[in-house]
């Protein structure tokens, strides 16, 4: 059955040797942004019902602060050298602490009031800063000791190309943090303990890349990485392993040959093909979403790039899945997601896709919740 852009409930069953679940995913609402722009919406606020988003396609740090409607609030350019403004990399948007609206940079937090007003910045220094390019996701971040006088926060945002200048995996880690009180970073999730580790090649070093989300609630983080088959489970405040969780994606063909290296990799010269893990949804009721997408045909993706020089699998709905999971193991095998990208996780178990319509290009930007329920 094809699944039409409007569908508002998508049910799949499985029938398998294993004990997974039905689940469903059924849109509650659906709003649009009068934008010619596209709006990347990266953060909520379930006490004011706020949305934060910025605007990609253009070189500017222009941010955007929206109602549940779509309807714009305030919309602010931060570019610039001056106090309040970005110049280097916008590398986390996002509601933080108070309410404030934070950014951080390459070398500084700025913290801003809902008016998009600057308010103040603590400027902090980094061994090997990295700059991201529209990937501002919100921050993530927690206080050591339960205490607010001891911010840490993680360095660089989630699917960032961490490992390009390296020459082995074997010291390096997945998560990179940075304690404010000490002014020191410090790391987590060696790869040489991931169970795909002995499978890694090298080669694959710019395509590697960690993939985590943080349960606030909790103060835990869960990680995993673009190649990899499970989510471990970190206690932040104690930096200890609480769970490992064992992936069984339902078609993940770069798993197929060892060592996971480029040349093993589905590719079309330059572009991969490659099936890869490309993120984390913490949800409020206790489930985990992992969204990845699958490997794509060779002919298929030729085809497709002759039609739009543009065109990426990793930014193709059609071959997205997502598995759910509790805190401890899978629940279910893969579903499909209605036409669009999972954006952020949103309370009552839901999650916020952006909407994409293949058959026009619309004057606006569209978004829809879903809830996930059995």
């Amino acid at each position: 059955m094809k699944i039409n852009f409007i569908t508002t409930c998508l049910m799949l069953t499985f029938f398998s040797t294993y004990s997974f679940a039905q689940y469903k995913l059924r849109k509650t609402s659906e709003f649009q942004i009068n934008s010619l722009s596209s709006v990347e919406i990266v953060d909520y606020d379930p006490i004011k019902k706020q949305y934060i988003a910025f605007e990609r396609g253009s070189k500017d740090f222009v941010v955007i602060l929206l109602d549940q409607k779509g309807t714009i609030l305030k919309r602010k350019e931060l570019q610039g050298q001056g106090p309040g403004q970005v110049n280097t990399a916008m590398n986390f948007l996002g509601f933080g602490e108070g309410g404030n609206i934070w950014v951080i940079t390459t070398h500084q937090l700025l913290i801003y009031d809902r008016n998009l007003e600057f308010k103040e910045s603590k400027k902090f220094a980094l061994r090997n800063p990295f700059l991201t390019f529209f990937n501002s996701p919100a921050p993530v971040y927690f206080y050591k000791g339960n205490g607010k006088e001891n911010l840490v926060f993680a360095t660089y945002p989630s699917r960032t190309a961490r490992f390009m200048s390296v020459k082995s995996f074997d010291n390096q880690s997945l998560i990179e943090l940075f304690d404010m009180k000490s002014g020191k970073e410090y790391y987590l999730a060696p790869i040489s303990e991931r169970p795909i580790y002995k499978h890694l090649d090298i080669s694959i070093k710019a395509m590697y890349n960690p993939i985590f989300t943080m349960n606030k609630k909790k103060d835990q983080l869960l990680v995993t990485s673009t190649f990899d088959d499970e989510i471990t489970v970190i206690d932040l405040q104690t930096s200890k392993t609480i769970s490992k969780i064992k992936i069984n994606h339902g078609e993940f063909g770069s798993f197929k040959k060892s060592p996971i290296s480029r040349e093993n990799l589905s590719n079309a010269g330059f572009y991969s093909l490659a099936s890869q893990n490309s993120a984390l949804f913490q949800l409020d009721g206790g489930l985990i979403v992992l969204d990845y997408f699958k490997e794509i045909p060779k002919n298929i993706f030729e085809a497709k790039i002759k039609e739009d020089q543009y065109y990426r699998p990793s930014k193709d709905p059609n071959y997205h899945r997502i598995i759910i999971f509790d805190e401890e193991k899978q629940l279910s095998k893969d579903l499909e997601i209605p036409h669009g990208q999972i954006k952020i996780a949103m309370p009552n178990n839901s999650i916020l896709v952006k909407l994409i319509n293949p058959d026009e290009e619309e004057d606006f930007v569209r978004y829809g919740v879903y809830q996930i329920t059995k």
